[in-house]
């Protein structure tokens, strides 16, 4: 049965439109903490995603006195959103989340990342010494998205066609059982997208090389949905075991979206990751 609970009731996580580097303006929510204030909480959404999909554990997380900071990716949300491929590259998606590091940065830093954002993570880990420790919900060993089938067609095309791909990533990443009230809320917010972002991510997305990745020797914590259609569960298994300090965990009755499907278990493996920081 789907965790219940009122996904609309929950405040917004909003945010201010920040140029991060010269000429990159994104949409940034800050919320010092207080008890807390030294730990820093990032949170990467993934892609097709905003910053407001983190809203359960920043309200949980600001609670317990944590500072955070929750951001749009180019593209995505509040951010601005330019045409031009070449503003999506990998490089330049880690280039904006080192730029937030520094700027938000405290004594310790830690990320909480979903699917293609896990990604963006790791490639932003293996260049940075700035972080403790990651929480990655949705990802995988290898690269899970793919430059092929419908998606090679141009974005006017896609336009057309967008009933039927909301459909499909329907299908595939909610679990079945997921509250209907919340996934209608957020494929209204995903109306909003605008396809050549998409497109501009398929076309430079460079997941991180699996051999490379035994460098990362902070705690991270891997939890994958078992119903998940897109990332699915082996794939974040077998991430878990090329790390080198890494835990995993697998949600029942969850699909893609972890941290809207069942929050409450996604703030008890943040939960643990601190645990093993203490």
């Amino acid at each position: 049965m789907a965790e219940a609970f009122s996904s609309v009731e929950l405040p917004r996580v909003r945010g201010e439109l920040l140029e991060i580097r010269p000429g990159r303006r994104l949409s940034v929510a800050h919320r010092p903490g207080q008890a807390q204030a030294d730990t820093v909480v990032f949170f990467c959404h993934g892609a097709g995603g905003n910053k407001d999909q983190w809203r359960h554990q920043w309200q949980a997380l600001g609670e317990e006195g944590y500072s955070l900071v929750a951001w749009d990716l180019l593209g995505h949300g509040g951010s601005d959103k330019p045409r031009r491929s070449a503003a999506y590259a990998w490089a330049e998606l880690v280039a904006d989340y080192q730029a937030l590091l520094r700027r938000f940065g405290g004594r310790r830093n830690l990320i909480v990342a979903h699917s293609f954002g896990t990604g963006l993570s790791m490639s932003t880990l293996l260049q940075s010494q700035a972080v403790s420790g990651a929480l990655l919900l949705g990802s995988q060993l290898h690269r899970p998205l793919s430059r092929g089938g419908l998606m090679a067609l141009p974005a006017w095309v896609l336009e057309l066609i967008r009933p039927v791909l909301a459909k499909g990533f329907r299908q595939r990443a909610w679990h079945a059982a997921a509250d209907r009230q919340l996934v209608a809320y957020e494929e209204k917010v995903t109306e909003n997208n605008r396809l050549y972002v998409f497109k501009g991510l398929l076309e430079g997305v460079q997941w991180p090389d699996a051999g490379h990745l035994a460098s990362l020797r902070l705690p991270i914590e891997v939890v994958s949905g078992d119903s998940d259609g897109l990332t699915p569960a082996s794939g974040g298994e077998a991430l878990a075991r090329q790390l080198p300090d890494a835990g995993f965990e697998v949600l029942e009755a969850c699909g893609h979206q972890l941290m809207l499907e069942k929050p409450r278990q996604v703030l008890e493996a943040f939960r643990r990751l601190t645990q093993r920081l203490a």
